[in-house]
């Protein structure tokens, strides 16, 4: 009987520690994705950050003519399953038409892709 309720016992926990890596993993691809995508908006590369958009994100045109001059961080938070999370990243920006320098906040929604083990944004671009 003590053996069972030990083998018990043992299972629960190696269970739980298993699920804080595993969540642990995923904060970890989630700081490397936002990371590399913040890079590409900074040089304004739109084509290539496209790739990191879901497939059904709900703006998908790439911004023709803008220029991104800052991207900064301000907030993040995970839903408690992991399996979401929402960026807040303030950004200054110029249209090359006009070079007057605009700042928005972008609430990003990003969305974890299990079989993919990959982090989607489903937001899509910024309004520029």
């Amino acid at each position: 009987m003590q053996r069972s309720i030990l083998l018990i016992l043992v299972t629960v926990v190696l269970t739980v520690g298993c699920a804080s890596t595993f969540d642990f993993r995923r904060e970890e691809v989630f700081e490397d994705t936002v990371r590399a995508y913040g890079r590409l908006m900074t040089w304004s590369d739109f084509g290539t950050a496209s790739a990191y958009l879901a497939p059904d994100a709900e703006v998908k045109t790439v911004p023709k003519g803008v220029r991104v001059a800052s991207y900064e961080f301000k907030q993040l938070v995970f839903t408690q399953d992991k399996q979401t999370a929402v960026n807040i990243i303030e950004i200054s920006y110029y249209r090359e038409s006009d070079m007057k320098l605009k700042t928005l906040v972008d609430q990003q929604l990003w969305e974890f892709n299990a079989a993919k083990q990959t982090w989607l944004l489903k937001s899509g671009f910024p309004p520029f």
